[in-house]
């Protein structure tokens, strides 16, 4: 049966719709079970003062590093004004031009040094002491959290079967009924409710893979599912026999898809025969043709 161009835009219309809303309803079904909270694992491995302390040693971490770069940088200007102050009063004793002043600066320079070097030591072994700790701390939690993630991905891909399989509850039955009326009603509906049902059910498959497997999940199952596609293509549209009908459909020879007319009994071009008798009605029918197009009548093999 032949459809004009707007039932068969209204059917795919009616398509796109169906699709559109199921692929709403499958989305809306991710929050039927409850989803798993990596926070509530966290919790139950993680003890809050454990965390707290982890805080608490962070801000004195950031504090003790900002005083020992103060520091450091104190006692090198501190180190650099000594070494220039025992100089230049070593010069001047060496030449016997040292006064009480030189003397004095240089007492200075040396006493500010080590104080600055004493307080350099002090802030390091605080900073070195406190970043010890935080970094068992860290590790700790690290492991700790290890432990809820393992955990929590088990539970999450408990939640993603029970999800797949509320998805599957949904689409399987419209996919087996979509295929059964269009076994009995071969028309534009059934035809539209099998494009429908097999587009929805090929986006479940195609979410799922990506789910679990992601791209190189995806790229393997769009690999598997072309090479499929090729094969069917290949052998029900490229079939020789389809090829041939095609072919005598649009007046052209069955074998090298010459043009030819109605009343060649031989291909102009590569000199295949083109017609045999009907053995029921006795006229010349084209070849490979189940029926003949005179009497009607199946041709016998």
């Amino acid at each position: 049966m032949e459809y004009s161009r707007i039932e068969k835009i209204l059917a795919s219309a009616f398509v796109l719709f169906l699709l559109l809303a199921s692929i709403n309803f499958l989305s809306e079904l991710n929050n039927v079970p409850q989803r798993p909270d990596f926070k509530d694992y966290e919790l139950k491995y993680v003890p809050q003062e454990l965390s707290e302390n982890q805080t608490r040693l962070l801000i004195m971490f950031k504090h003790f590093k900002n005083l020992y770069e103060e520091a450091k940088t104190n006692l090198t200007k501190a180190n650099e004004v000594y070494i220039f102050k025992r100089e230049e009063y070593r010069v001047a004793l060496e030449s016997g031009n040292a006064t009480k002043e030189l003397k004095n600066e240089y007492l200075k320079a040396k006493e500010n040094y080590e104080k600055a070097y004493l307080t350099f030591q002090a802030i390091e072994r605080a900073y070195r002491d406190i970043e010890k700790q935080l970094n068992n701390i860290n590790q700790k939690m690290s492991q700790l959290r290890e432990k809820a993630y393992q955990e929590y991905k088990k539970a999450y891909s408990t939640y993603r079967t029970k999800v797949l399989a509320l998805k599957l509850i949904f689409v399987l039955p419209i996919f087996l009924a979509s295929f059964l009326l269009f076994k009995r009603y071969r028309n534009i509906y059934a035809v539209s409710l099998v494009a429908y049902s097999s587009l929805l059910f090929a986006y479940l498959i195609v979410q799922a893979v990506w789910n679990t497997f992601q791209v190189i999940g995806l790229s393997l199952f769009g690999a598997a599912a072309t090479a499929l596609a090729l094969y069917y293509i290949r052998k029900e549209y490229f079939k020789l026999e389809k090829v041939y009908k095609r072919r005598i459909g649009q007046n052209k020879c069955y074998n090298c898809g010459f043009p030819i007319k109605g009343d060649y009994l031989y291909c102009p071009n590569c000199g295949s025969k083109l017609k045999e008798k009907c053995k029921n009605c006795g006229e010349m029918k084209p070849i490979y043709l189940n029926f003949c197009p005179y009497c009607g009548e199946l041709s016998e093999e």
